[in-house]
């Protein structure tokens, strides 16, 4: 089988995580025989980031044509997450040229308004074909309440109705993919590695807690500080240390909580490299993962905490409760912090059993979430998505006359007129252009 000519559409900084992973998988596929273009999706200052090193050429999606795009590639694979200035040149190009989606993200939903300009109409018309009229309640701002909104109008589907393949990063999000997508999907851990990071600190009479990247609140950072300052034990000796940046807004709130919890002042360090980031980590003991609600389809920062060895809280859903449940300490969605209190509690009398957890959980990290394996999977959806193009086409002609009747893509009708049609293509063994 020859070699594919991929358009592989991506950020390519190094302040993106999502960059990262795009840029193993694209190293492996390379080492496989295909040939890989990165197209840069960047727009605005974000463009001006330096990029990353590449396998291939390196060119900005927003100077390519159409033509350009039809003629040099086979497949261009997007990767979709919600950073608008990381992404903002993906939407415009997806409705020109056909593409298999790598959607990092479950919710798109800051993505859709930086790219849609904040336009109230705009959203309006793209959120009744996607969700029907009452997802966006008259005089609500779009972005009231991040946990309404992705049980609302997470936006996913306003992109994966465009695709002829998509890939989601855990189970959590798939059967949605699999609603509106044009062809085949897969669900493929996401391949993210860490080489070199710090072993686990030998305990001691501290506990310092990690929390990796940007502090927003769906962190639950607050409730670590609650469980810290809820018991005597934990007050003195524990630690919160935020590897990342956070606004002055959230400097102010965390700290004023830490305060009046009693505990220890927490420590943020602003961005840092991947240098910086193994430093940091040097004396962490416990790594946190928490997050509610979940946005992201599967999380690097927990597949490092995995990667180091270390002890690591989670939010028990999403993608955090597709890991075994013995190799994370799990905490129930709402109440973090009596179940992160009581897992520091046990660190702090026992921590041997959890130090035993955490190398179990290093070694799980290293073979699920591998670059190699995520590219052979990958490159069988791309070989699938490519021979479905044509029943791609007629699904998508489909879709566009009943969202024109006015019919939204979660409306029974839309899944019963596409399952019809799949039993009728299979049945005739042909498509019909």
């Amino acid at each position: 089988m020859s070699g594919l000519r991929i358009g592989w559409a991506a950020p390519w900084n190094m302040r993106s995580a999502i960059a990262q992973s795009a840029a193993e998988v694209a190293v492996e596929l390379c080492r496989q025989g295909h040939s890989l273009t990165v197209l840069r999706t960047e727009t605005g200052p974000a463009l001006d980031l330096p990029p990353r090193p590449a396998p291939g050429a390196i060119r900005n999606l927003v100077d390519c044509s159409e033509l350009e795009l039809r003629e040099a590639f086979d497949i261009v694979v997007a990767h979709i997450g919600d950073h608008a200035g990381f992404h903002g040149a993906l939407p415009a190009a997806m409705q020109r040229v056909d593409m298999v989606g790598v959607f990092h993200d479950a919710f798109i939903a800051n993505l859709a308004f930086g790219c849609l300009d904040g336009d109230a109409a705009a959203l309006r018309a793209v959120l009744r074909q996607s969700y029907g009229e009452d997802s966006w309640p008259v005089g609500q701002t779009f972005l009231h309440d991040t946990a309404d909104v992705a049980r609302r109008r997470p936006m996913l589907e306003w992109l994966a109705q465009r695709t002829i393949g998509a890939v989601a990063h855990a189970k959590h999000y798939a059967a949605r993919l699999g609603r509106v997508c044009l062809g085949p999907t897969a669900v493929i851990p996401l391949a993210f590695t860490v080489p070199d990071l710090p072993p686990s600190p030998a305990p001691w009479n501290r506990i310092t807690i990690g929390v990796v990247g940007h502090a927003n609140p769906n962190k639950r950072i607050d409730q670590l500080i609650l469980a810290i300052g809820a018991s005597p034990y934990l007050r003195s000796c524990c630690r919160i240390r935020v590897i990342g940046e956070a606004s002055d807004d959230m400097r102010a709130r965390l700290n004023q909580l830490a305060q009046t919890a009693r505990i220890l002042p927490l420590e943020i360090t602003g961005w840092v490299t991947d240098d910086e980031l193994r430093w940091q980590l040097r004396d962490v003991d416990i790594m946190s993962c928490l997050r509610n609600p979940v946005l992201e389809g599967a999380s690097a920062s927990l597949i490092l905490a995995l990667r180091s060895g270390r002890p690591t809280l989670v939010t028990w859903h999403g993608s955090y409760a597709e890991v075994p449940p013995h190799l994370v300490l799990g905490c129930s969605p709402e109440r973090e912090a009596y179940d992160v209190m009581r897992h520091l509690e046990n660190f702090h009398r026992a921590p041997a059993l959890l130090l035993a957890m955490g190398r179990q959980a290093q070694d799980f990290a290293e073979s699920h979430y591998s670059p190699a394996t995520y590219s052979q999977a990958l490159v069988s959806l791309l070989h699938k998505a490519l021979s479905n193009r044509p029943r791609s086409a007629a699904k998508r002609r489909l879709t566009t006359t009943l969202t024109g009747f006015g019919l939204a893509l979660e409306d029974a009708a839309v899944t019963r007129a596409h399952t019809a049609l799949d039993e009728l293509l299979s049945r005739e063994g042909r498509i019909v252009s």
